[in-house]
């Protein structure tokens, strides 16, 4: 098992949130929204019936098919994130900014002798598409709370009954889900209980808190990486009406998070907790599309994406010290392998074309997050039955919706507009989850300018995503953030 830190106060120990951390990094895989082309994100993403730019190829793969000709395509963005947190009536702000390489590709088409009936073309694609960015920061500070998390650790201490042999025991020895109990002991912030006569009660443990002290909590976090799919496509034009696509996909994913906790009490004494997170994987998965034009100006797409099967390595290390009358510390690192399934989508869509100057397209895409499944943890040796049921019960399927609008001003300029809403894959708030989101929005808009065979497309996108970080315990503080990813595409190609 792992950690997954949440941007909350108050914090990581008991069971249940171990599992509810597994929610998040399930989540974190099966979540994308899709990074391609300007042309494309200006317009919302909503290419499943449309085809003929490079990012369909990640959304319906007979899009490939619509090109005439070849095309290279290269797509660099700025990323900007501002996230605001709220937490016990203080709100705080963070932000970060980064540069990223969201999309390169190459189009070829191969023309048979058959110019109406039957294959009039072949075509294939190369590239990658960024469908996903993690790259995230935030902070929270609270003065003088009522609570604090040793309160926590040592509440789960004894109701876990843990045997003082267990605890003296090297941190190799302990099982994960009770590392940062290990880590208080180990640093003098819990210690043994003891009866009237002073000898040690075992399975029972007080910590170093005077009733009714009050504590000064701070908490920093970052995260970062991606989730990157490098494309091989195949598709078939047939007669000029209908499309057939198939797509391999080889994904990429890395993701980096860290964490520091502090509580400064009493006396100038203070502990600091710090939890970092690496995640690294790779995994596959395939897509088949069509498109249909039952009149030339009317496109219907559909498109099937099987599950992404990822191969994880990950690597989680806990450290805390504390800072009482001797300065004490202790760390431990824990490395674990598994695989995930990520759902399969079913991707419904229709475009209306308009005298060929404008156009409105829309997709629905249908993912059940309730079929994620964990496999092969611990070189085979550990299965998810128990998680695998639990994450069935706790999330619901979803319908995402995309929408695209474009209109040529000219014949060489054109402008865009997009919107986008992802739905809230949670049944229901559970007692022991940290995180919980609402439905996110995306607005998009955009220009693009062609002149003989070079283009240059320029977008930009904003999406708003509403957490809210539920607490173990219900004296712990409510904490809702609102994150606000902001990107600014370009997008250069080249036509052959």
């Amino acid at each position: 098992m792992k950690r997954y830190s949440v941007l909350i106060a108050i914090l990581l120990v008991l069971p249940g949130f171990v599992m509810a951390q597994n929610f998040a990094d399930a989540f974190r895989m099966s979540y994308n929204q899709i990074q391609g082309t300007a042309r494309s994100a200006g317009m919302g993403n909503a290419f499943g019936a449309l085809g003929g730019d490079f990012t369909s190829l990640s959304i319906n793969p007979a899009g490939s098919a619509i090109y005439q000709t070849g095309e290279f395509v290269i797509t660099p963005g700025y990323y900007i994130n501002k996230s605001k947190m709220t937490m016990g009536g203080n709100t705080f702000s963070d932000n970060d900014q980064n540069f990223s390489l969201n999309n390169v590709g190459a189009i070829g088409t191969f023309k048979t002798n058959r110019s109406e009936a039957g294959i009039v073309s072949v075509n294939y694609g190369i590239g990658y598409n960024r469908l996903a960015n993690f790259n995230n920061n935030a902070f929270a500070n609270f003065s003088q709370s009522g609570v604090s998390w040793i309160d926590d650790i040592n509440a789960y201490a004894n109701s876990e009954a843990l045997a003082h042999s267990y605890l003296d025991q090297e941190i190799g020895a302990i099982q994960y889900r009770d590392w940062t109990t290990k880590l208080a002991f180990d640093t003098y912030l819990i210690d043994y209980a003891r009866d009237n006569e002073g000898n040690k009660i075992d399975g029972q443990y007080q910590n170093i808190l005077l009733d009714g002290e009050k504590v000064d909590q701070f908490k920093t976090y970052s995260q970062e990486g991606h989730i990157d799919e490098y494309v091989f496509n195949l598709g078939l034009n047939f007669n000029h009406n209908f499309y057939l696509g198939a797509t391999i996909g080889f994904h990429d994913i890395q993701y980096e998070s860290n964490s520091m906790y502090e509580e400064l009490l009493l006396d100038n004494n203070s502990f600091r907790y710090w939890d970092d997170y690496y995640m690294d994987g790779s995994g596959f998965n395939f897509k088949i599309g069509a498109i249909y034009k039952p009149a030339q100006n009317v496109r219907l797409g559909l498109a099937f994406h099987s599950p992404t099967f990822y191969n994880i390595d990950e690597q989680s290390t806990l450290s805390m010290e504390s800072q009482l009358q001797e300065n004490h510390s202790n760390y431990g690192v824990n490395r674990y392998s598994y695989d995930f399934n990520t759902p399969l989508k079913v991707v419904m869509s229709g475009a209306v074309i308009f005298n060929k100057r404008g156009l409105i397209s829309v997709d629905a895409e249908y993912m059940d997050y309730g079929s994620m499944r964990f496999r092969r943890g611990g070189n085979g040796a550990d299965n998810f039955n128990d998680l695998n049921s639990v994450m069935s019960n706790h999330f619901n399927s979803v319908m995402n919706l995309r929408i695209g609008a474009e209109y040529k001003l000219t014949n060489q300029f054109a402008v865009r507009a997009g919107y986008e809403n992802y739905g809230n894959p949670f049944k229901s708030i559970l007692d022991d989850q940290s995180t919980l989101t609402d439905n996110t929005s995306v607005i998009s808009g955009g220009f693009g300018y062609t002149v003989n065979a070079f283009s240059i497309n320029v977008a930009y996108t904003s999406s708003l995503s509403k957490i809210s970080d539920g607490s173990v315990q219900p004296n712990y503080y409510q904490v809702k953030r609102d994150n606000t990813n902001q990107n600014i595409l370009l997008t250069l190609g080249f036509r052959f």
